[in-house]
């Protein structure tokens, strides 16, 4: 009897050929089709990080007015560094 690749090698599988079949996309794409593509997705990657911020500082807020300044300050340290790399892009 044949063993039955596990599981992490089919996963591997998987994510190795998505990954090529998006390498080829990418390289048959127009330079300008190109271009928007990687606005379109610092844009979501902005927003997303502009919700994790306003997210993580409300948090903060919230444990400081509990009494909870561990956790005020891991969450105002997360809204800083997702504001960051927001600013940043």
């Amino acid at each position: 009897m044949q063993q039955q690749p596990r599981a992490w090698q089919q996963i591997l599988v998987v994510v190795v050929s998505v990954l090529g079949a998006a390498v080829v996309a990418w390289s048959e794409m127009p330079p300008d089709q190109r271009k928007w593509t990687v606005l379109a997705a610092r844009s979501r990657v902005q927003r997303w990080a502009h919700r994790g911020a306003q997210q993580a500082g409300q948090l903060g807020m919230g444990s400081e007015i509990a009494g909870h300044q561990p956790t005020a300050a891991a969450g105002y340290g997360l809204a800083y560094r997702l504001s960051v790399l927001r600013d940043r892009l």
